[in-house]
């Protein structure tokens, strides 16, 4: 059993059949559909959200059909729909026991600054020490022009104390990764220095002795734990802070969703909205749940009324399900927005 295939059986517990095993796919890549993004915060999956971006649908459907083949699944009532099989609940628990999802995991919350935050941190890494050694001669690990740029421009910034960045770096990083709770080696093997070479995601795997998707997401979350101490204490990480991207607060709303949003703010209905960008009003309703789920103050008092969002609060509770359809054949009156902003507003919740 492969930590994917894990993850996948995690996925699919969560859902219960309740979408089309695709979703789990989409989860995992990172799929900036306002279905995708719905499913992760209604059934509570926005840590592994973008957690293995390659994955591709021939991998996926292979890691399904081996699942299936072991008798961990069996197809939901739903077209294309799998759940976990009753008996091998208890076996996944054990699997999650012993191969746990990193605790430090936050893939909805910072996927669109981790893979920039590393590119700088591994050449500023490498950078430092080849200046520490007074060598000026080496390939760069990373190829990126606009990572290059932005190196070029921090030595500018660093040019009277050049030659301390390296000791200045290394003590905040040696302070970030000070956590009983995490394993800082994850990452460590993987820095080039001027003596050093870092590993490869597979070289560090077979090193380490465990699964390669196993290692990948736990360098992941190692990763995560980094922004998420380094934002809350700024002042602590000024050289680590630079290296991470720049964005609005509410960099977790796709660009397009922002655009909306700043137009509701200026008071625009949301027939308004579609004409003034010519979006289908349909896409604009996706916006509004994105909103929803993601500005906790977020009011839809504007878009139903409150003894509907009392109705589908109730009937989701009773039947134990976050189906749209399910809720609506209960409840005929209720436009499906109406129950999507309501189950959104529920932020997956329910029990």
């Amino acid at each position: 059993m492969t930590f994917i295939e894990v993850i996948v059986l995690y996925c699919l517990q969560r859902i219960k059949g309740e979408r089309t095993v695709y979703s789990v796919l989409h989860i995992l890549n990172g799929k900036k559909s306002a279905q995708t993004i719905q499913d992760i915060h209604i059934f509570k999956l926005k840590a592994i959200f973008q957690t293995f971006p390659s994955l591709s649908r021939a991998n996926f459907d292979s890691i399904i059909l081996s699942l299936n083949k072991k008798a961990w699944i069996h197809a939901g009532e739903s077209a294309q729909s799998f759940v976990i099989h009753p008996k091998k609940e208890e076996s996944l628990k054990e699997l999650l026991i012993e191969y746990p999802i990193p605790a430090h995991l936050n893939g909805w919350k910072y996927h669109r600054i981790t893979v920039g935050f590393w590119e700088r941190l591994s050449l500023s890494i490498q950078v430092a020490s080849h200046l520490a050694k007074g060598n000026n001669r080496y390939m760069p690990v990373q190829r990126n022009m606009a990572v290059q740029a932005w190196m070029k421009q921090t030595l500018q910034d660093f040019s009277t104390e050049r030659q301390k960045l390296n000791e200045h770096l290394f003590q905040e990083l040696a302070k970030c990764l000070e956590d009983e709770d995490i394993y800082p080696e994850y990452l460590i093997c993987r820095l080039t220095g001027a003596d050093h070479i870092g590993l490869t995601p597979e070289q560090a795997a077979a090193d380490f002795g465990i699964d390669l998707s196993y290692y990948d997401m736990s360098f992941l979350s190692l990763l995560h734990f980094m922004l998420q101490k380094i934002l809350a204490q700024e002042g602590k990480f000024p050289i680590l802070r630079k290296m991470i991207l720049d964005d609005d607060s509410d960099f977790i709303l796709t660009n397009s969703t922002k655009a909306t949003y700043k137009l509701i703010l200026q008071g625009y209905s949301l027939e308004e909205i579609s004409n003034i960008r010519r979006l289908k009003m349909s896409t604009i309703e996706d916006h509004i749940a994105e909103l929803v789920l993601n500005i906790p103050d977020f009011s839809i008092e504007e878009y139903v009324s409150k003894s509907k969002v009392e109705e589908i609060t109730k009937i989701a509770k009773d039947i134990a399900s976050k189906s749209l359809k399910q809720i609506k054949q209960q409840l005929p009156d209720a436009t499906y927005f109406e129950i999507r902003i309501v189950l959104a507003k529920l932020g997956g919740g329910m029990k």
